[in-house]
């Protein structure tokens, strides 16, 4: 009996690059590089997002999704290897590029990052989401958030996971007026940082986290005692919660920064957190 032969496809692992970061020489010689080891690029433009990378993976029989660009868009190639059960790589080009840092990456050098996913291992972290939202890091109500160089922690042994990836955090003035319920009451605050997993609360600052996949929401909530413009100058602490789902209620659309992307979010804001929905390579230690 005669058997028809059909050539089948192969699969291609795909790098997405946000195109506005192209011309910045380390983003392109790592490009470069990966297109010559045979990955296809994915060049992102200002408007594409999860449809344009969602079709790239299906046209190249996807078999691994890594991103290369600012930590404000990554949660789009996150989220298509999530619901493609595909594994996720983070390629940094920089020592701000936090999540990469807290997988163990080394951020200074993408090639070697790159090597590292042909010598990896495979590890399943948390996702979280805000109205819809998915983000890797945090979502920030009523804070200006900026990212920091790390700085070396006082007690490594219970921090001993990841480094420190330090946001430094000030309140946005005037400040939102926004209401959580704890247990059955309501109470107002004026600004929260919700974290995918537990993080280090400290004075104009949030830090590392100790695991990604702990399965609950790091919240740092500053409530309404203090109305100054400086509040966390006068020594005023976060209140930490570790919940699995958060809600909080407004008045009216409240600005929040996502993973460095401000976006406005209709009440009431809904967080939760996605227990192990992201499968990433991360790579061997020696």
């Amino acid at each position: 009996m005669d058997q028809a032969s059909s050539a089948t496809p192969s699969s291609s692992p795909i790098l997405v690059v946000d195109g506005s970061e192209m011309a910045q020489s380390p983003r392109r010689e790592l490009c470069q590089e990966a297109q010559r080891r045979g990955w296809k690029l994915v060049e992102l433009g200002t408007d594409d997002g999860y449809p344009e990378i969602d079709i790239a993976a299906a046209r190249h029989r996807a078999d691994i999704v890594a991103f290369a660009g600012p930590e404000s868009s990554q949660c789009k190639a996150a989220v298509v290897a999530s619901g493609r059960e595909l594994p996720y790589a983070y390629l940094p080009a920089g020592r701000r590029d936090l999540f990469a840092r807290e997988l163990g990456i080394d951020t200074d050098d993408g090639v070697r990052a790159l090597n590292a996913i042909e010598d990896s291992c495979e590890y399943y972290v948390d996702l979280a989401e805000v109205n819809g939202v998915t983000f890797v890091n945090y979502a920030a109500l009523g804070l200006d958030c900026r990212p920091a160089r790390p700085v070396p922690s006082a007690f490594p042994s219970a921090w001993a996971f990841t480094s420190l990836a330090v946001y430094n955090v000030a309140r946005r003035q005037p400040p939102p007026r926004l209401h959580w319920f704890p247990g059955s009451g309501r109470e107002r605050c004026t600004a929260l940082f919700v974290s995918n997993n537990r993080r280090r609360f400290e004075s104009h600052a949030v830090g590392g986290r100790a695991r990604l996949d702990g399965g609950v929401l790091g919240i740092g909530v500053l409530d309404a005692k203090h109305d100054a413009a400086n509040a966390l100058d006068y020594g005023q602490s976060w209140r930490e919660l570790l919940l699995r789902y958060f809600e909080v209620d407004s008045g009216g659309p409240v600005r929040a920064d996502v993973d460095g992307e401000v976006m406005l979010l209709e009440p009431p804001v809904r967080f939760r957190v996605l227990p192990r929905a992201l499968r990433v390579r991360i790579p061997l230690r020696s």
